[in-house]
Formats: C-alpha cells, sequence, structure tokens
C-alpha cells in the first residue's frame, strides 16, 4: 500500500467501523444489564471488534506518518516499536474475536439441544404439562403408541441398514 490515499480510506472505514461496534456493544451492555444480566466486556464480542478495527485504523495511521513523514525520522525507532505492539495487540484481540464467536455459538447450539422440538413439533416442556391432565388411561395408551412408535422407527432403521 504505498498510495497514501488508499490508507486515508483504509483508515477512515476502520474508525467508523470501530465506532459503530463500539456503539453496539454498549448498547447490548445497557439491555443486557436491564434484563439483569452481566456481560464483562471481553465477552460482548462488539466491543472487542470495535476495539479492533479502532487498533487498525491506529496501526494504518503510524504507516501513514512513517511513509509520509508525518514522524520525524529520529522517532522511527520509537514508532516502528509502537507500529509492532499495536499489531500484536490487534491479533491477541482477533483471536479473542474468534475464541468468543466459537463459544457463543457453542452456547446457542447447547441451548437450541435443551430445547429440542420433537418430530411432531411439541417440545418436551409443552408435552410434559400436558402429560399431567391426563387420566391414567390416557397415560398408558400415550406410553403404548410411545413404544410402538419407537419400535417401528428401530425396524426401519434395521431395514435401511440391512439388517433385517
Amino acid at each position: 500500500m504505498d498510495n497514501p490515499q488508499v490508507l486515508t480510506v483504509f483508515t477512515v472505514v476502520f474508525v467508523l467501523l470501530g465506532i459503530y461496534n463500539i456503539f453496539v456493544g454498549r448498547r447490548r451492555r445497557r439491555e443486557a444489564m436491564a434484563r439483569g444480566q452481566l456481560i464483562i466486556w471481553y465477552k460482548q464480542t462488539n466491543l472487542l471488534l470495535g476495539t479492533e478495527f479502532l487498533l487498525l485504523a491506529l496501526v494504518f495511521l503510524t504507516t501513514l506518518g512513517l511513509k509520509a513523514g508525518f514522524i520525524a525520522k529520529s522517532m522511527t525507532g520509537v514508532a516502528v516499536i509502537f507500529y509492532l505492539v499495536l499489531l500484536l495487540t490487534t491479533a491477541v484481540l482477533a483471536v479473542m474475536v474468534v475464541r468468543q464467536n466459537f463459544s457463543n455459538t457453542r452456547q446457542l447450539r447447547a441451548k437450541a439441544a435443551a430445547q429440542a422440538v420433537k418430530s411432531n413439533g411439541v417440545s418436551k416442556e409443552v408435552e410434559e404439562t400436558t402429560g399431567d391432565a391426563l387420566t391414567p388411561e390416557e397415560r398408558a395408551a400415550e406410553i403404548q403408541r410411545r413404544r410402538e412408535r419407537r419400535r417401528n422407527a428401530a425396524a426401519a432403521r434395521r431395514r435401511r441398514t440391512g439388517k433385517a
């Protein structure tokens, strides 16, 4: 990227993206706090991403300053160290964002599995509440239907695999 206009455009884009993500992250934290949940800042993906974008904007500004001569030649060593520290911090934040996204995905899958909907479209929670209203004869008939359904499904699986 030898063109300073390109670096300037990237810097502006990353600053805007960073500000937007930090704004969204703070709003989500406030909403969670209103619901009584406490979300730690480093577990909020938007805040991490916004911070990462702002650090990348600083990396681009440092590069622009070094290439355009805004930073004095005597300060080049300090600027390079600052640049490397910014890059390292950005990389750490990128790893944190990816790790948090994987963690969030796992939590959503676990929550979805816990609230699994059966093939007939009735969740376990709804089924358990309707099971209390059944008479003992109806409950026995329902249990028998479930057994037959499971037996038929097992027989179908055996037929498909060729073991029947």
